[in-house]
């Protein structure tokens, strides 16, 4: 049985034509003609094959027919942490990544950005593992608005910490996932997407949130 060269790529992330030739059981003709197919989501360096967008690539895993929960074990979260902070950059989000918060709270959220122009601020809980189940994605759920809460009631505290929180007058809770959730939204104030949706949803964010009854929690 022939292995799958996108899954060796996001396995050990930097691999040689020759490795990828032996491993796979193709030719290098072959695995040339599938590396430049790929060119946005890898980079060549003389030899070397290198991962530039492993969650593009563990995408296209799924769509190809590889079991999500297989997939999710080739990715980390600060993948999808990085994606996710690189789309919001590319829609205008002033972002903080990994923010985390020890005093006089514990709390953690994987990437928060402002829109300066409305004062909307998304924090996003990336979760790249496979049990999109409605019950794992209503706990997901309210644990981030546990955690949003926190950073509402402390928000000076935080700011101090991370100036750019001061720019914040709402937010809205999302929690990005792998694969298309079963469930949209939770307590009215969170939202689940995917992260193929995640760049549409940033351009159509002001129809998404009035179709799903969405509610901003307001942080003045």
């Amino acid at each position: 049985m022939l292995v799958n060269p996108i899954e060796l790529l996001l396995k050990y992330r930097v691999l040689t034509f020759e490795e990828l030739s032996r491993l796979t059981g193709r030719t290098r003709g072959v695995i040339e003609g599938m590396v430049n197919d790929l060119r946005g989501d890898l980079i060549v360096e003389g030899d070397l094959v290198k991962v530039r967008n492993p969650v593009n690539l563990a995408l296209r895993l799924v769509e190809s027919g590889v079991s999500p929960t297989r997939v999710s074990h080739l990715i980390s979260w600060r993948d999808f942490e990085e994606l996710a902070g690189e789309v919001m950059s590319r829609h205008s989000y002033e972002i903080v990544g990994n923010m985390l918060v020890t005093k006089p709270v514990r709390f953690q959220i994987d990437v928060f950005g402002v829109d300066e122009s409305s004062g909307r601020a998304l924090a996003v809980d990336c979760k790249h593992w496979s049990r999109n189940t409605r019950v794992g994605l209503e706990d997901a759920g309210h644990k981030h608005l546990e955690r949003i809460g926190k950073l509402r009631k402390y928000k000076s505290v935080v700011a101090a910490k991370y100036p750019t929180v001061r720019k914040a007058r709402e937010v809205v809770g999302v929690i990005l996932t792998l694969t298309k959730p079963p469930l949209r939204t939770a307590s009215d104030s969170i939202v689940f997407v995917s992260i193929s949706e995640f760049n549409l949803f940033l351009r159509e964010i002001e129809l998404v949130l009035e179709e799903l009854a969405v509610k901003p929690i307001n942080l003045q």
